[in-house]
Formats: structure tokens, sequence, C-alpha cells
């Protein structure tokens, strides 16, 4: 094999597994984690009642926890006993929980 084929076939992986890797840490932020969070959160709040519906917003925001910047996600939930909004950090921590 040429030096220059070696070359251009080594540039290629590399773009691949960049691209690769920058798919997957777009899926893991934007669809992973959130629904993850989603689960967490209903199935604190559905303790003592059942769930209705719900929804998550699956771009992050940022918030202050603990005197850290975290991505944080935002949400509703709605159960039998009333509905709730949400703010969960990344970590899974609960930052902000208001019953409308």
């Amino acid at each position: 094999m040429k030096k220059s084929t070696a070359w251009c076939a080594g540039l290629l992986s590399l773009s691949a597994l960049a691209a690769a890797y920058t798919y997957l840490n777009h899926v893991y932020w934007h669809k992973t984690l959130p629904n993850k969070l989603f689960r967490r959160v209903q199935t604190e709040l559905a303790e003592p009642s059942s769930i209705t519906g719900g929804w998550i917003d699956m771009n992050p925001d940022a918030s202050l926890v603990d005197g850290k910047l975290l991505a944080s996600y935002r949400g509703g939930v709605t159960t039998t006993s009333g509905t709730f909004h949400f703010t969960v950090a990344e970590t899974g921590k609960l930052v902000h929980l208001d019953r409308i």
C-alpha cells in the first residue's frame, strides 16, 4: 500500500470515528438521558397516585445545582392527584418541583 493511500484510509477512519462519537453524544444528551430522568421523576411522583400523562423537553438547559452549572431538563407530569412541573438535573437531582 502506498503512503498516500494509507494516509487517506487513516484520515477517513478518523473522520468516521469522530462522526460516530458526535452522533452518539447527541443521542445521549437529547434522547437517552432525558428519558431516563423522566422515568425517575415519574416513579417518584407516582407513589401515592397513578400517572395519567407527562412530557419532558429533550433539549437541555443550564441550572445551578450545588454551586455547579449542570445540564437540566424541564417537564411535567399529570397524576390522579394533580399536575406537577419539574426541573431535573443531569445527575437525577430534582432541582425544582411545582404543583399546579
